[in-house]
């Protein structure tokens, strides 16, 4: 027989209602510290999202405007600019500006040339095919975004190491024979490359042209149409030859440089392409500037009339006497986020940047040449 002295009335432990109390507040706990990360991350993701947004178009808006600030430097008073106009619709505008003055089938450049609104199912040509035996795949052109501006400008290369001012002693009467001086140095004539788009000026205007031969014993650059090397189509024969038309068929002097034609366009992926003919070893470049762009916007200021009256703006450079008087743009950029927000699994509203960059080449340039429409 057990004593009953030794029993215990101890009976440690919890019943079934202080455990499913426990098990609730435990899991409230839990709920609230799961909700509080979840809000953490939310708002993280949001300000990481909204925060590459604005540096896309905080960095749109810088290289439009550094270009724009840059546009025609090294141009000086040259207003009459004559490339072929189908150079110009595959790469540059769908509408070309008409000017009677200008030569057939040729497209006076502006220092400014735009696309206003482009419409839905336009491409850019391809980047041109990689040098190399064939067969080479066959490059998908691209769609540009339908809605959204395009803009171009022309201005120098800066970099007078690579890129010196040559005077060439002869141009043939054709214009597709470009001699330099004897004294031109094998450095110097290291600098060209088959397929380099470069500037040719003279007192009449300029003209840009690609070179399609080098021939280094007798210093001799060959500027030959219908040929692979002239990617973008520059080169013409014959009457409408743009050298010839430039330097008179040979009777004028002209120099030759690089000039940059600096192009920027929306594709269909909201990429910001920067596309620079003009550059050495290559037709054209590609870089992509800013990611998720919805679009890209211009408003051209025009300065006054001959009344001392401002003239309203305009949203596309469409007539000769535009071409010469823009003294400001307006440059404006839509972005949007790469994703949509955790909270409400939905994008926020687009962040829109505008800025306004005055021309100062373009009001020099007006001031030393204030014809509305340069004449060959």
């Amino acid at each position: 027989m057990v004593n009953a002295s030794l029993r215990s009335n101890n009976e440690a432990g919890f019943s079934l209602i202080e455990m499913m109390i426990a098990a609730s507040v435990m899991l409230i706990v839990l709920v609230s510290i799961v909700s509080l990360l979840r809000s953490s991350l939310s708002v993280a993701s949001t300000t990481y999202e909204l925060t590459e947004a604005q540096e896309s178009v905080r960095t749109a808006q810088e290289y439009i405007n550094r270009d724009l600030l840059n546009s025609g430097d090294g141009l000086k008073s040259i207003t009459y600019i004559p490339v072929n106009t189908t150079f110009v619709q595959n790469f540059l505008s769908f509408t070309p500006i008409v000017d009677p003055n200008n030569p057939p089938l040729a497209t006076n450049l502006g220092i400014l040339t735009t696309d206003n609104n482009v419409a839905a199912g336009k491409t850019a040509p391809p980047p041109p095919p990689p040098p190399g035996p064939p067969p080479v795949p066959a490059a998908t052109p691209i769609r540009i975004a339908p809605g959204t501006d395009r803009q171009t400008i022309l201005e120098i290369d800066g970099d007078l190491t690579s890129n010196p001012i040559f005077t060439p002693t002869a141009v043939s009467a054709a214009g597709d024979l470009v001699t330099l001086p004897a004294a031109t140095t094998a450095t110097h004539m290291a600098l060209f490359v088959v397929g380099d788009i470069y500037f040719m000026t003279s007192a009449r205007g300029g003209t840009f042209a690609t070179v399609t031969a080098i021939n280094t014993g007798t210093k001799v650059l060959t500027f030959a149409s219908g040929v692979a090397a002239d990617y973008c189509g520059l080169n013409t024969a014959g009457a409408n030859n743009r050298i010839k038309d430039i330097s008179a068929s040979g009777t004028l002097p002209t120099t030759l440089q690089r000039m940059k034609i600096i192009h920027y366009f929306v594709d269909s992926n909201q990429l910001l392409r920067r596309r620079v003919f003009g550059e050495r070893g290559a037709s054209f470049r590609d870089s992509i500037i800013a990611e998720h762009v919805l679009g890209v916007q211009f408003i051209y200021s025009l300065g006054i009339d001959a009344g001392g009256n401002p003239v309203k703006p305009t949203d596309v450079i469409s007539t000769p006497a535009q071409q010469v008087n823009v003294s400001q743009v307006e440059v404006r950029v839509s972005v949007e986020t790469a994703h949509v927000m955790l909270h409400n699994k939905q994008k926020p509203p687009p962040i829109t940047m505008s800025s306004t960059t005055s021309l100062r080449n373009m009001q020099f340039r007006q001031a030393l040449q204030p014809k509305p429409s340069p004449t060959p």
